[in-house]
């Protein structure tokens, strides 16, 4: 119990958030800002919105190619989501992703004029966020790099006003219990600057695999954060600062993302998105996708 809440008030939770957005560094140094879009998807339009993903990522490729961002969908949670994350130095780029946008949807539109009812009927509109990197309450947030990244968990803490120096010493404190313990724990911490109640921390925690969270702690951090003292702060800290917690789990999509070439090259087998099996048609005119046999089995069918 103690160790979960310790993850819930800042500790060891999550996988960074990924959104809509231009990815201006590839490195796995955390960018300032990452700007990023909860979308819902209408009811039994997945395929539509896939369509629509793919339009708009063939028009990025050639209108607006520096433009790059991650997708991740909720395991838990609303169905019908995605979360896509932009990664910005500053404020210019914000602002230089904006209008790539626009010149990307322009160029869609002239390719095709139902482009923009095609995505209204798809998607149920979206919430934005903006958040800036915190280095004070991150620990190791290199620890999974952005290229090994196939799962996330982010935890979301509204904090109550005045606050956020007592808040922010105990996650310093955690920190320092986990170093010393000597764990696998890591953590990027967001400060939330516009798109949601404030004060507030994101934390994220990248995973290779959904397998990381079976990983037992060792003895020693057991030790430290089941002691008297520690559940005690954890207790007064989340009675008397926390005022909302809001936790997720996500998987990392390929085929929602725009990933920088830098990213696929370090691991293509998860990256590089398989193309699905061409339509054909069949009897009665109705289609199906022409399956894809072995070529052992082809062998086997000769006469």
């Amino acid at each position: 119990m103690a160790k979960r809440f310790a993850i819930a008030v800042a500790v060891v939770c999550l996988c960074s958030p990924f959104a809509f957005g231009q990815a201006q560094k590839t490195t796995d140094q955390p960018s300032k800002y990452i700007w990023y879009e909860t979308a819902k998807i209408n009811s039994g339009k997945y395929e539509l919105f896939n369509k629509v993903m793919a339009q708009y990522r063939e028009a990025t490729t050639t209108t607006a190619p520096e433009m790059y961002w991650i997708a991740g969908t909720p395991i838990t949670g609303d169905s019908g989501r995605v979360t896509f994350v932009t990664f910005h130095d500053n404020m210019a780029s914000l602002e230089k992703t904006m209008t790539a946008f626009e010149k990307v949807d322009q160029a869609i539109t002239l390719k095709n004029a139902s482009f923009t009812t095609q995505a209204a009927e798809a998607e149920a509109g979206s919430h934005w966020v903006l958040a800036e990197y915190s280095k004070e309450l991150s620990y190791r947030p290199d620890m999974v790099p952005m290229a090994n990244t196939t799962w996330w968990s982010s935890s979301l803490l509204n904090l109550k006003p005045g606050c956020e120096y007592e808040f922010g010493d105990v996650v310093k404190q955690v920190a320092d219990l986990h170093k010393k313990a000597g764990d696998n724990e890591h953590w990027t911490a967001y400060e939330i600057r516009a798109g949601y109640s404030e004060p507030s921390v994101l934390f994220v925690t990248t995973m290779r695999s959904l397998a990381d969270m079976d990983q037992e702690p060792p003895a020693a951090a057991k030790e430290l954060f089941e002691s008297a003292p520690m559940r005690q702060m954890f207790q007064r800290i989340g009675k008397e600062c926390i005022s909302h917690i809001e936790s997720t789990y996500s998987r990392v999509e390929p085929k929602l993302s725009r990933a920088p070439q830098s990213v696929i090259a370090a691991n293509p087998d998860f990256w590089t998105i398989k193309e699905e099996a061409p339509v054909v048609a069949a009897k009665k005119g109705k289609l199906k996708k022409e399956a894809v046999v072995p070529a052992a089995l082809k062998e086997k069918e000769k006469p």
